[in-house]
């Protein structure tokens, strides 16, 4: 393989392992949809959380247990920063792609919604049960009764209900006004050293007394008359208050409310489970596409590492090969320019001692061979001689060379002359 082949399969390797763009699983509508409407949701919760601060702060009073319920300002207060929360996890959730946020925010509606469905049924229960003892409204409004000078959040509720319901107290028709007997501050007992003694709130008073006294000549006379109209008022006939206070209970007058608007109140909540079930839809979807993108994402990596691990042991591969190729040229570019040495014949085998015979006449007389004799010796040597030198025909290497012949015969002819000196028989 030449210089050029490595380099042009190492491109086409490269080339052909790019890397591939996962497909786009995110809706850019929907993920925006999302982010707008939990946007404007925040900024109404902030609106809502601001009012009721400045509630609490404008009329501030002391906090107590019950005041979590029943002051308008920490309810109002709560509410804002429940929809605060709940949107942020929305819009930050769509806006970075978050499972864990989305999924929050799908479950925060979800759980409000049950539990505005709860309190709808609470109240249902309170208005439609006529138990004194247990959770009803009379048992609710004779608590208020009973604690309106104590909790200034009580006397608020209790003052607004009879302004608006024109009632006073809780549940009788015609004698409602004589359940504030049961109030520390408003009851006829001779312990009792309040100066409200045996009166009724100023929110018992009916209307048109102090219509008809901001109406006189006196600008005394209103002053005087609205006192007048709740003192001593339950040492009194309800024939003599009619034209002074309400005499009726608050429950009766607030049932029915309830029962004129129980059909709205059920439809409300039962038309708020479609946009909970839209938000829950809509950040659902969101949340399996950001899944799904991320499974991709995660998956087209892993490709990638395989994808890298194997370039790199293919690149190890074509560097290996080059420097091969490297070695060998330049092996093959040293040998052109270094010079030849000579040829060294290789080594002869060594050569087998083959005891000669004695003749017969070599133990009666030291004299000299004879000349036949000697010739008959040197021919046998050559024959040894050349039968130890032959190699086999399998094991047979390359074709000697001139010098190394020349070399052989030399040598053997040394032999021979050896053969021919005449030896001298021992004494």
């Amino acid at each position: 393989m030449g210089s050029g082949e490595p380099t042009r399969a190492r491109a086409v390797v490269s080339s052909s392992h790019k890397q591939r763009k996962p497909r786009q699983e995110i809706s850019a509508c929907l993920k925006w949809l999302v982010f707008l409407l939990n946007s404007i949701v925040f900024l109404v919760g902030v609106g809502i959380l601001a009012l009721g601060v400045y509630l609490f702060i404008k009329d501030f009073r002391e906090v107590k247990l019950v005041d979590i319920i029943l002051n308008p300002a920490i309810l109002i207060s709560i509410f804002g920063f429940s929809i605060c929360v709940v949107s942020f996890f929305g819009f930050m959730g769509a806006l970075r792609d978050n499972i864990f946020l989305l999924k929050c925010f799908a479950a925060c509606v979800f759980l409000s919604y049950i539990l505005v469905v709860a309190v709808t049924l609470v109240f249902f229960t309170l208005f439609y049960t006529d138990t004194t003892e247990g959770l009803s409204a009379n048992w609710l409004l004779l608590y208020a009764v009973k604690n309106y000078h104590t909790n200034r959040n009580l006397a608020e509720i209790m003052d607004a209900l009879q302004e608006n319901l024109e009632c006073c107290g809780v549940s009788s028709i015609a004698q409602g006004y004589r359940d504030w007997n049961m109030s520390y501050q408003f009851n006829c007992t001779n312990s009792n050293p309040q100066p409200e003694k045996c009166g009724v709130p100023f929110s018992c008073c009916r209307k048109s007394v102090i219509s008809e006294a901001a109406g006189s000549s006196n600008p005394l006379l209103p002053a005087m008359r609205s006192l007048e109209c709740w003192q001593n008022a339950l040492t009194k006939r309800p024939g003599d208050l009619e034209h002074d206070i309400y005499t009726r209970g608050c429950l009766q007058p607030l049932r029915t409310l309830f029962e004129s608007h129980a059909v709205h109140v059920g439809a409300f909540v039962a038309l708020l489970i479609v946009p909970v079930c839209i938000s829950v839809c809509l950040t659902n979807i969101l949340a399996k596409q950001v899944d799904h993108q991320r499974y991709l994402l995660e998956r087209e990596a892993r490709r990638n590492d395989r994808r890298r691990k194997r370039d790199h042991n293919r690149r190890d591969q074509l560097n290996s090969l080059d420097l091969l190729e490297e070695g060998k040229f330049n092996n093959a570019s040293a040998n052109a320019t270094r010079p030849r040495p000579p040829d060294i014949p290789p080594p002869l085998p060594p050569i087998e001692h083959v005891p000669r015979k004695k003749s017969r006449n070599a133990s009666s007389s030291p004299t000299r061979k004879p000349k036949s004799a000697g010739v008959e010796n040197a021919a046998a040597r050559r024959k040894r001689t050349a039968t130890t030198t032959r190699t086999p025909p399998a094991a047979a290497g390359p074709a000697p060379t001139p010098q190394a012949t020349t070399t052989n015969r030399t040598h053997q002819w040394v032999l021979q002359q050896t053969d021919l000196v005449p030896q001298k028989s021992k004494s």
